[in-house]
């Protein structure tokens, strides 16, 4: 049986531009990001996701680049994990 390749034509994916508002604070952000998350729930029934990746520009309030440098040794970091755990209880039904 062969495998499906990744093709970057699969339409299955959302995309959710923000790149129309400009300069937004990251609370703004988080206040769209979360409104849209409800819509996408309570209008679309989305009740699943996989795979979701969240790709920032990050600037200051002038709109010119702001890289994310570590707080300790002021290293450049281009990539976060998520400190979010899902609980394994989650994966079983117990009733």
């Amino acid at each position: 049986m062969s495998r499906k390749k990744n093709n970057s034509n699969d339409k299955t994916g959302l995309t959710i531009d923000y790149s129309r508002m400009g300069i937004m604070t990251i609370e703004e952000f988080k206040q769209a990001l979360w409104t849209d998350i409800q819509i996408l729930k309570d209008e679309h029934n989305v009740k699943y996701v996989t795979k979701p990746k969240l790709k920032l520009g990050l600037t200051d309030a002038f709109g010119e680049c702001a890289p994310l440098r570590g707080r300790y040794d002021g290293k450049p970091i281009y990539r976060l994990h998520t400190q979010y755990n899902r609980p394994a209880c989650w994966d079983y039904d117990l009733s």
